[in-house]
């Protein structure tokens, strides 16, 4: 398993907007003219995209290459490399959390706006999250400390459930993706379950996403596609964000969507959208998008408390949950310092915990 798969820097970058696009999602209502903007309401679907993504990633680079037990051995441990460090940092940093607000609230007297000490975050939901075992409950119960991390939870299973396949059914493993892939969206468009979803949205992206990469490799990449389908995806998926995200069934476009514009930055000529893509600054953006999604929930935890303290505005209950309410000027910077907050965490995340955790997981089995 030496060989190495070149990075696609368009892909980088694709996966560094969605991930943008997610951090805006969790923005918290501080004003409406913000929060209700439809694109941004329909951010969620963007870890969708993640999984179609990461199954066409990981079919180019696994799907001939896992032969024994052991090859599956390491295939799993590298994916557990790359996420269970950066998973655990912000668990304890959760847990941390939790414990101040217990001891704020029972020696102290400060009482949370919102939810009681350990009343989500308990101890069953901890041991869920250390295991990774998360996005096998129920939704509502899989959204416990780091509230992303469910979704790391329901892909590192699926990595499993690829891997297993590659070594056991090698001659039938694109049938049973195929399968996969086609069931689980099946479901979702038919039986919509919302608080069961998770594992079942990862299961059909991932499997979709390795369809997606067996149909590029049967595809001359000379076929030179117009450039401009790349806009023509974008402007499509900007479009189903805004129309289409509160119709439940229709939430699985999502899926052909994201093949199309991958589909379409391959398999295109070289143009300016290409380059546009290449972009030092979104490949970056790409690069740190794995930290910068799992660090993002902690930064608005803080990020709440400090303005808190700063402005003492009147608070408001939106989903659950008590939030500031700002005039939408001051709304806006708040939320561009939000944004350059969480850039700044993803980065030392990933300078001091991603990329040297993942480095040392490689060095174990000789990568």
């Amino acid at each position: 398993m030496s060989k190495t798969i070149k990075k696609i820097d368009q892909l980088e970058s694709l996966r560094g907007i969605a991930a943008l696009l997610v951090v805006l999602y969790h923005v918290p209502a501080w004003n409406p003219l913000i929060h209700d903007i439809s694109i941004i309401r329909s951010g969620f679907m963007m870890v969708d995209l993640f999984f179609v993504l990461s199954g066409f990633v990981i079919y180019t680079a696994y799907a001939n290459r896992i032969t024994t037990a052991y090859e599956l051995a390491k295939f799993q441990f590298l994916r557990f490399g790359r996420l269970y460090p950066v998973h655990l940092l912000f668990l304890v940093l959760f847990l941390g959390i939790e414990i101040l607000k217990y001891v704020l609230q029972h020696y102290f007297g400060i009482a949370s706006l919102s939810k009681q000490p350990f009343e989500q975050n308990n101890l069953a939901a901890f041991m869920r999250d250390v295991f990774m075992i998360k996005a096998f409950w129920p939704n509502e119960q899989a959204i416990t400390f780091n509230s992303p991390a469910w979704s790391i939870s329901a892909e590192f299973y699926t990595y499993l459930i690829f891997g297993l396949i590659v070594l056991n059914f090698a001659k039938f493993k694109n049938y049973i993706f195929a399968a996969l892939g086609l069931s689980a969206t099946a479901i979702l468009f038919i039986y919509h379950p919302e608080q069961h979803d998770f594992m079942l949205r990862c299961i059909a992206g991932f499997f979709i996403g390795c369809m997606l990469a067996l149909g590029i490799s049967k595809v001359k990449t000379s076929v030179g596609l117009s450039p401009y389908w790349i806009p023509l995806c974008f402007v499509l998926i900007g479009l189903f964000m805004v129309f289409g995200h509160d119709t439940k069934s229709l939430k699985v476009l999502i899926y052909p969507l994201t093949c199309l514009l991958i589909a379409s930055i391959l398999l295109s000529r070289d143009h300016f959208w290409k380059h546009f893509l290449s972009h030092p600054a979104l490949v970056w953006l790409g690069t740190i998008s794995f930290s910068l999604y799992m660090s993002h929930g902690l930064v608005l935890w803080f990020y709440q408390q400090v303005i808190r303290v700063l402005f003492h505005r009147p608070e408001m209950i939106v989903e659950g949950l008590s939030i500031p309410q700002f005039e939408f000027p001051l709304a806006v910077i708040l939320t561009i310092g939000f944004i350059a907050a969480c850039l700044i965490s993803g980065y030392i995340t990933y300078r001091l915990i991603e990329s040297p955790f993942r480095e040392k997981s490689r060095k174990l089995v000789k990568v």
